[in-house]
């Protein structure tokens, strides 16, 4: 296929794929001159075609990498026609290579025409609570660096990591290193990796429940160990936005169906576990949380660092 549409929320897989068929496509010596980003704009299609119609420099093949896949959505009717005349000749030793977070819109005159000469990948980003995805996930991984783990130790990783595939690659890289070959256990990778992720968990879980001093030895130690407060906050706030729409759609009786389709759970099996989570807590703490934690993420945006304090006080509500 000549041209090839990669999109999904994992960003960092994707740019290793892209990085992947840059080595393809092209030579190292010519790189620089066939492997061409162009500008997130409409106007910017024509010059891609344009570039990936001609013959590349040198050795090797050319890529044409439009970053944004979103600008095709609303393309003029000159653009459409320019696709259905010149995708079907573009050389075949060159690709446009077309990236985006959002699933092509299949709406759309020219995404409907590039779609029938293009290949689609996607790379989803793996739910953080899917610990059954983020174990084949790492288990792929560890063939990519020729790396062994004892089981005990990946669970320690989906618990570390979770779906994080950038830190995942640079972790066990570090620990290919460190292993030499030889297979390593928990108490191995304990020391190596750390565990912020369940500290983020713990977290949420001290400050619906009140606990205002483990929530501070909690928060301490993710500050110590340089996880951003901004993350922090973001993840307290997913974590207090699905237990607020469990805990109403409870109280009002809804369907368990419907409850799991408010709160965005891909898998429905989730919601019996929220369920739990949320039963001696009431609706009104978790949405006065919630939104002491909005006002709290706006602050630091606007360079108001309030961070701590805000937390344990929250704790109160």
């Amino acid at each position: 296929m000549p041209v090839k549409f990669i999109y999904g929320e994992d960003t960092h897989s994707i740019s290793k794929r892209v990085e992947q068929l840059i080595k393809y496509f092209t030579t190292q010596e010519w790189e620089i001159f066939n492997y061409i980003r162009v500008d997130n704009k409409t106007s910017a299609i024509s010059q891609a075609i344009i570039e990936v119609m001609t013959i590349p420099f040198g050795e090797g093949g050319k890529i044409v990498h439009i970053t944004d896949g979103t600008i095709l959505n609303k393309c003029p009717d000159e653009i459409i026609l320019s696709f259905k005349e010149t995708l079907p000749k573009i050389p075949k030793q060159n690709l446009l290579l077309i990236t985006s977070q959002s699933k092509p819109d299949g709406r759309s005159k020219a995404v409907k025409e590039l779609l029938q000469h293009a290949e689609i990948e996607e790379f989803p980003l793996i739910s953080s609570w899917d610990k059954e995805g983020i174990e084949k996930l790492i288990q792929a991984a560890l063939k990519t660096h020729f790396l062994k783990l004892a089981p005990t130790a990946i669970s320690y990783l989906v618990e570390a990591i979770g779906n994080n595939t950038a830190r995942l690659d640079s972790e066990l890289a570090k620990l290919a290193i460190y292993a030499q070959g030889e297979k390593l256990d928990i108490e191995d990778i304990s020391h190596l990796v750390s565990n912020n992720n369940t500290s983020c968990t713990g977290l949420a879980h001290a400050i619906k429940n009140s606990k205002a001093n483990t929530a501070a030895q909690i928060l301490y130690r993710l500050l110590d160990n340089n996880e951003h407060a901004l993350k922090i906050v973001a993840t307290l706030i997913s974590y207090f936005r699905t237990w607020l729409i469990t805990k109403a759609g409870v109280e009002e009786k809804l369907s368990d169906n419907k409850i799991s389709t408010l709160a965005s759970l891909n898998n429905p099996k989730r919601l019996y576990f929220l369920k739990k989570e949320v039963e001696t807590v009431s609706a009104l703490k978790l949405k006065q949380t919630l939104i002491a934690l909005i006002q709290l993420e706006g602050e630091l945006k606007s360079g108001i660092d309030n961070f701590t304090p805000t937390i344990i006080k929250i704790c109160t509500l």
